[in-house]
């Protein structure tokens, strides 16, 4: 069986692609099977996507890989390694320039997110605000989507809206500490923006596959794409913004769908 790689690419331009395809050559390598690349325009694409098998192997967040129903079958074979962490943060940012200095600000202003199944660009954020004693249903003025972090981040330093959410990594995943990487870090605007609200962590994105996929190859699926990690680190970073992949803990995975659960139950998800 052949791999078909889907993902919805943080920054989809020249260089970013052709590191996919170094990745996507490797991963055929350590495989012994043909690998081919889909950059899909949105979660939902990709969603439906794996649902019609047209791709069979997925980089997802892990709300979306654990909740989307089109994905019920999917099986997590190897999580994301950042600064030696298995987890990341989301944050919600404003323009350098924005009156806005804090969460409490942001009543009556304009939102960006990303998409309702992104853990960092949605979901996590909603629930840091929410322990701020802030409704995030009637706090803003409008929320739109813009599907990925990259035009999320754009969204904001337009002005189409006041405020954003993305990903952010920070050294030895400990959000007092610099930020190395975010949405906006990845576009190159890091001292465009500033960020007002950081969630406590959220367990790395994941690569899923199809349960065929993942029978026919067992773990050598998930030793391939650690040795691809070793082996092209900076490709491999720049496409997937990690450092290595280890194997999905279950116990991280039983953690959040239960976060997930308590965050709909208390009203704060669709």
């Amino acid at each position: 069986m052949d791999l078909q790689l889907g993902l919805v690419p943080v920054v989809d331009d020249d260089r970013t692609r052709d590191a996919l395809e170094r990745v996507a050559q490797s991963l055929a390598k350590a495989t012994r099977r043909h690998c081919a690349v889909h950059r899909l325009e949105s979660p939902d694409a990709l969603c439906g996507a794996f649902e019609a098998g047209t791709v069979n192997l997925i980089w997802s967040s892990p709300t979306l890989a654990l909740s989307a129903p089109q994905l019920g079958g999917a099986v997590p074979v190897g999580t994301c390694i950042r600064q030696g962490v298995a987890h990341y943060h989301g944050v919600i940012f404003v323009r350098r320039d924005s009156v806005i200095r804090s969460v409490l600000d942001l009543r009556g202003r304009s939102m960006g997110w990303v998409a309702d199944t992104s853990a960092a660009g949605y979901i996590f954020p909603r629930v840091a605000l929410a322990a701020h004693g802030l409704d995030p249903s009637d706090l803003f003025s409008s929320e739109r989507f813009f599907e990925t972090h990259g035009a999320a981040v754009l969204s904001v330093l337009d002005g189409t809206v006041d405020a954003g959410a993305t990903f952010a990594v920070f050294e030895r995943g400990d959000a007092l500490s610099p930020m190395v990487r975010a949405g906006f870090v990845d576009l190159g605007h890091q001292d465009d923006v500033r960020v007002i609200l950081a969630t406590p962590p959220i367990p790395s994105d994941l690569f899923v596959a199809a349960p065929e996929l993942r029978d026919e190859l067992g773990a050598e699926l998930t030793r391939a794409l650690t040795k691809v990690a070793r082996d092209l680190p900076e490709p491999f970073h720049r496409v997937f913004g990690a450092e290595g992949v280890l194997a999905a803990d279950p116990r991280s995975l039983t953690e959040l769908r239960r976060q997930l659960g308590d965050a709909r139950a208390m009203g704060l998800l669709d």
